[in-house]
């Protein structure tokens, strides 16, 4: 299934596919406080976002994976990102980061929330996994308080830096 028509509301939120002119605004919000637990390291400039972004439009329309602006629904600002990934597991996965201004406002949750309407009604998936490294709380809390159970463990790692143990949770949608 294509994936690149991939757009929701939330209360907030707008989250849609990305585009090639949302690169600028990704790049500037990716900071290495942003990448402390994740798989990447900031990107050295736009261009390198925008190749990054062409892999993930080829990928969006081939179904494998979708990467989503997240933007505040009332001013369009740019927040963060999230993703539908199917890479390790059958089920997919998801993903989600904040800027660093507009975390603990709750928008990661949301979002989250808004990605698994989708991958339930949209997809018909019965459930998604969500990998955090151990020692990340405020991120652990998005699948826990969805009634998210752990099930796996991974080391999470991004290209540059330390290994951090990792859980992998599993949400039922049902």
């Amino acid at each position: 299934m294509d994936l690149s028509s991939l757009d929701i509301e939330t209360e907030r939120l707008h989250l849609r596919a990305y585009r090639e002119d949302d690169a600028a605004e990704i790049f500037a919000a990716v900071t290495p406080e942003i990448c402390e637990y994740m798989t990447f390291n900031p990107a050295q400039s736009v261009e390198e976002v925008r190749l990054i972004g062409e892999k993930w439009l080829i990928q969006a329309a081939e179904g494998r994976e979708v990467a989503v602006p997240i933007r505040d629904r009332a001013t369009q600002r740019f927040l963060g990102m999230g993703g539908i990934h199917y890479r390790k597991h059958p089920q997919p996965g998801l993903g989600i980061w904040v800027r660093a201004d507009a975390q603990g406002r709750g928008y990661g949750r949301e979002a989250i929330v808004g990605l698994i309407g989708y991958v339930r009604d949209v997809l018909g998936e019965p459930e998604v996994h969500y990998v955090v490294a151990e020692e990340n709380g405020p991120s652990r809390r998005i699948p826990e308080s969805l009634g998210g159970v752990v099930f796996g463990s991974e080391t999470v790692q991004r290209p540059s830096g330390p290994l951090y143990p990792g859980v992998i949770y599993r949400i039922a949608l049902t």
